[in-house]
């Protein structure tokens, strides 16, 4: 990875994420998304992040080029839509996003790329009225930060994935160990997977370096129990 250290935007970068993931109230966490959508995507290009790379690499390990086309796929705390421009460069064109931020997805909207983008805040006990059994993959990536997806949204990413589907969750590593809210979330993983019956599986699990500039990412994997 190129030395990004002594660039402006690696440092606004830094600082952005920082301050993101300490916003715990959510009408100010949507004020910081609001001022911060305009300068999302130069701070978080992919010299900075890598996250949508390592998202859409994992799905397209397991779908081949011929069948992209007709999968469906459910971007999850989706921002401007950067996992999205991976999607469609990989072959994927039935995407949809949901996001708790307007402004965001405003950005997204004009990538031209989604077919249908909603806002949402997952991890409420008021998503009934959320996609159920649609999706023949759900990503999320990026979206487990303090004061952002709940550990509970774990239950929506499933809910809203077709049995057998994929659900790709990557994030900062740091935040399953450092962070009192996110701490539960990989034993929770974990007892979806070996309760009776499971909810999935994992396929995956693995570490990856330089997720966002000197941070490492983890990726896991998981397919929708039948």
């Amino acid at each position: 990875m190129a030395d990004t250290a002594s660039e402006p935007t690696a440092d606004r970068c830094k600082l952005n994420a920082t301050l993101s993931s300490s916003v715990h109230d959510k009408s100010e966490l949507l004020s910081f998304y609001q001022q911060w959508s305009d300068k999302y995507d130069e701070d978080f290009r992919p010299e900075h992040y890598v996250g949508p790379r390592l998202a859409v690499e994992a799905v397209c390990e397991l779908i081949p080029n011929e069948k992209r086309s007709q999968v469906t796929v459910l971007d999850v705390a989706a921002g401007t839509g950067l996992v999205g421009l991976e999607l469609a460069k990989n072959g994927f064109n039935l995407i949809d996003a949901i996001d708790g931020s307007e402004d965001m997805l405003t950005k997204l909207r004009q990538k031209g790329i989604y077919k249908r983008a909603t806002q949402a805040m997952l991890g409420n006990d008021d998503n009934e009225s959320l996609p159920k059994n649609e999706y023949d993959v759900v990503t999320s990536c990026g979206g487990f930060v303090p004061g952002h997806l709940p550990t509970s949204a774990v239950h929506d990413l499933i809910r809203m994935c077709k049995p057998g589907g994929l659900i790709v969750i990557v994030m900062r590593h740091e935040y399953l160990t450092t962070c009192d809210e996110l701490r539960p979330l990989e034993p929770l993983m974990m007892e979806l997977e070996t309760k009776i019956p499971s909810c999935w599986n994992r396929l995956q699990r693995h570490i990856s370096p330089n997720y966002l500039l000197d941070k490492e990412g983890i990726v896991f994997v998981y397919r929708k129990s039948l």
